[in-house]
């Protein structure tokens, strides 16, 4: 009948509308479809991936998100690295080696350190500026003087700190300071070339040592 007729010709319109996948094409339809896939992919298409244009990727559509996450992901890592690098490189190597060393450093040998860096240079300092007469640069010396004998006394043969940067900058100033003074006399005025030389190695000898605690009149003042 002609109802039924119709049915029949629905069935085979639904059937021709249906997408196929691959096991319902030819192999020549089938090639083409998996290779227009490969050029969607290549070209970072998902969405043409996923329209249907390819034969089996039409039922296996990439996991965007699961990408997506994963590329966020690796972005963040490496920009970690890449700024605990420059970090690294943007810091001086001699402040990177003061820093893990400053933690190892017994209090009392870093108080004392400080204390022999700070009069010393005081004094060299002082004696570097106009000509001072012989009781001026005695009279600023004479804290150098007892700063020099705590260190000396206490830290200057510590096997634990030989090597230890400032601890060996500490030595060498003092030692050239005594060969100065046996070679010239005591009250002998310190020429520039050796003065320059000691300050050298007390600033070195400062920056290797690990900063003074603030004191109490310092954080009142930071207040």
């Amino acid at each position: 009948s002609a109802h039924v007729a119709m049915q029949v010709v629905c069935a085979r319109l639904a059937v021709a509308s249906a997408p196929r996948c691959s096991s319902d094409r030819s192999p020549r339809e089938s090639r083409r479809a998996r290779t227009e896939s490969r050029r969607a992919v290549v070209r970072g298409s998902v969405s043409q991936v996923a329209s249907g244009s390819g034969g089996d990727e039409a039922c296996h559509a990439p996991d965007t998100d699961s990408a997506l996450r994963s590329r966020r992901r690796d972005f963040l890592v490496a920009q970690a690295l890449a700024a605990a690098t420059a970090t690294q490189f943007l810091v001086p190597a001699d402040t990177w080696a003061a820093l893990e060393n400053a933690d190892a450093l017994p209090k009392d040998y870093a108080e004392k350190a400080r204390a022999v860096v700070k009069a010393l240079t005081e004094s060299l300092e002082f004696e570097s500026v106009g000509e001072p007469s012989a009781a001026e640069r005695f009279r600023k010396a004479e804290p150098a003087k007892e700063a020099v004998k705590a260190f000396i006394k206490d830290w200057a043969a510590a096997p634990s700190m030989q090597g230890e940067r400032s601890h060996d900058d500490i030595v060498l100033a003092v030692r050239q300071l005594s060969e100065f003074y046996k070679a010239n006399g005591s009250r002998a005025a310190l020429d520039k070339q050796t003065r320059d030389s000691v300050l050298e190695k007390l600033y070195d000898a400062r920056d290797a040592l690990p900063k003074a605690p603030p004191t109490l009149a310092d954080r009142l003042l930071g207040l």
